[in-house]
């Protein structure tokens, strides 16, 4: 990388940061090319040499979020256990990206907003959706060695990228919670994510994948995947309830 392309690229992460900053604060509404310049220090044509427009920079903030939560869901799928107990590692992830990040998580919201996506350019949106499939396909993998292994067996017409996309969903709303208009605690839920991991076993029970809950002591492996798999993370948000 030359110089200049160091350089180019320094100043397009220092504006991401500055729009990060100011979307926060101020909301999409507020945030303008104009606020973004002044924060860096910089003309506000050089914004527009590295982003067309803001909805550009929403879509760059959500990209750089992905695949901050796919670093945690790579290491949860290597987790030594069953492939159920893989499949709570990537629930673990998400809840610990969620509750680590939840500025991000805001971002992710705020991203879904109509007004964004048809604003984004196709290239744009189509590198977002690339970034979202590769935790979906590291999920599809597990499902797939639990087939392999004979821990679960789909009939009846029922596919793999089925039962996906309902524990992806679990995710996507638990996080989508955290930011709903309407709070969770108004509905009787106190923790969007306890509730996510309890449905994901209800799932998991009736698709017949063994070990069944009343089979197994899932909250020992949960236990486990904190300590083993994200303990730093893990004492951020639980403290010392992070092995109880």
């Amino acid at each position: 990388m030359s110089p200049k392309q160091r350089e180019m690229q320094e100043r397009g992460v220092a504006l991401l940061d500055a729009a990060r900053t100011i979307l926060l604060r101020r909301g999409y509404h507020g945030l303008t090319m104009a606020r973004i310049a002044q924060a860096v220090d910089c003309a506000k044509a050089t914004v527009y040499q590295h982003f067309p427009c803001k909805e550009e920079i929403i879509i760059a903030l959500a990209y750089r979020s992905i695949w901050l939560q796919g670093a945690l869901v790579e290491r949860a799928a290597r987790f030594q256990g069953r492939t159920r107990e893989r499949m709570l590692a990537i629930g673990e992830a998400t809840q610990l990206f969620a509750r680590l990040h939840p500025d991000d998580t805001r971002i992710f919201q705020l991203m879904n907003a109509e007004a964004i996506t048809q604003k984004a350019s196709q290239d744009s949106l189509w590198r977002m959706r690339r970034a979202a499939h590769h935790t979906v396909s590291i999920m599809n993998g597990i499902v797939r060695d639990a087939i392999a292994q004979g821990d679960v067996v789909f009939d009846g017409g029922r596919s793999i990228e089925e039962f996906t996309y309902q524990v992806w969903l679990l995710g996507e709303s638990s996080k989508a919670a955290m930011w709903s208009w309407m709070p969770c605690q108004e509905l009787g839920i106190d923790n969007p994510f306890n509730a996510m991991m309890r449905n994901g076993q209800i799932i998991g029970d009736a698709y017949g994948w063994r070990p069944l809950s009343s089979e197994w002591d899932y909250h020992e492996t949960l236990l486990r995947i904190r300590r083993e798999v994200f303990p730093a993370e893990s004492r951020k948000i639980y403290g010392a309830d992070a092995n109880a």
